[in-house]
């Protein structure tokens, strides 16, 4: 784990423009602005993209900065004006690049088609974007406000969401440690952590849309208005309620791994944080009690409770 950051150049306070909000501010502006282009774009439907898209983007800023304070109020000395900005701005570029393609299986007697995301790739490719609008900013300033270890952190940092799987543990992030930046642990928690840090509410909605969005082929056939045959619906439905049925899991999972996640942390910042992640018992019930309910519901009904349409 990194030692407190150093401050930005002295320099960059002689241009009151230059400020740590100045530049929080710029980063979700400029990156809101091609995610909305890109994902949110009447032109390019099927580009588009439920829950990747600035509704994401926004939270896991917000979930950042959260958990970035929780840090400073227990450890001061961890925690700079530039660690705060850092975290703004991986947070705002973390998904700006979303590459993937059509993933066709056969699954029994049917095929499946779903998004097939370029995992690391689009990661890689985020954090670049992130890069260049510190060179920018440094270019416009005529001030090396944003070094070559800053743009170091903000790699790691993007870099530590890529997602992965374990069987016995669950969605894991194989490149968040105990070494790991303040940075890359905050916006690595952050963006898996709506069951802890946002209850149940945002966490069930969160799942909702991640289904929509990677089940291209349940999308089409909804929105083609077409008769969809019975054998289809009860293959979709199975479908629905395998989904619904893992959200729990994965809550528990998530839950489970936070004391490893934490590990590195000064004890003070880790109860502090353990505080904030105290919504985990309360999702967990929640998204059991919808599969419970989810059962009992035809295609048609899930369609609606799932808001697929």
């Amino acid at each position: 784990m990194e030692q407190m950051e150093q401050s930005f150049a002295p320099q960059y306070e002689q241009k009151e423009a230059y400020s740590p909000d100045f530049f929080a501010e710029r980063a979700a502006e400029e990156s809101l602005e091609k995610i909305k282009g890109d994902f949110e774009n009447p032109e390019s439907a099927r580009e588009n993209l439920a829950f990747h898209n600035s509704v994401h983007t926004e939270r896991i800023i917000e979930r950042t900065g959260l958990i970035i304070n929780a840090i400073k109020e227990a450890d001061p000395e961890l925690v700079s004006e530039k660690t705060k900005v850092l975290g703004t701005i991986s947070a705002a570029f973390h998904d700006t690049v979303q590459g993937w393609e059509e993933k066709n299986a056969k699954d029994g007697d049917f095929a499946k088609t779903t998004i097939g995301r370029f995992v690391g790739q689009n990661e890689k490719a985020s954090a670049d974007l992130g890069a260049e609008f510190m060179d920018k900013l440094n270019k416009e300033s005529n001030m090396e406000i944003f070094s070559e270890d800053d743009k170091k952190i903000l790699r790691e940092a993007i870099e530590a969401t890529v997602p992965g799987f374990d069987p016995k543990k669950g969605v894991i992030q194989p490149n968040l440690n105990e070494n790991s930046s303040i940075v890359a642990r905050a916006l690595a928690l952050a963006d898996l952590g709506g069951a802890g840090m946002a209850g149940p509410e945002i966490f069930l909605e969160e799942g909702d849309v991640l289904f929509k969005e990677e089940n291209l082929d349940i999308r089409e056939a909804l929105k083609n208005n077409a008769e969809i045959p019975d054998n289809l619906k009860n293959y979709y439905r199975q479908r629905m309620l395998g989904w619904t049925n893992f959200q729990p899991a994965f809550a528990e999972g998530r839950k489970n791994l936070l004391e490893s996640d934490l590990n590195g942390l000064p004890e003070t910042s880790q109860k502090k944080l353990k505080s904030l992640f105290n919504k985990f018992d309360t999702s967990i019930e929640a998204a059991k009690q919808r599969a419970r309910n989810r059962q009992k519901m035809s295609f048609d009904e899930l369609v609606v409770d799932m808001k697929l349409k």
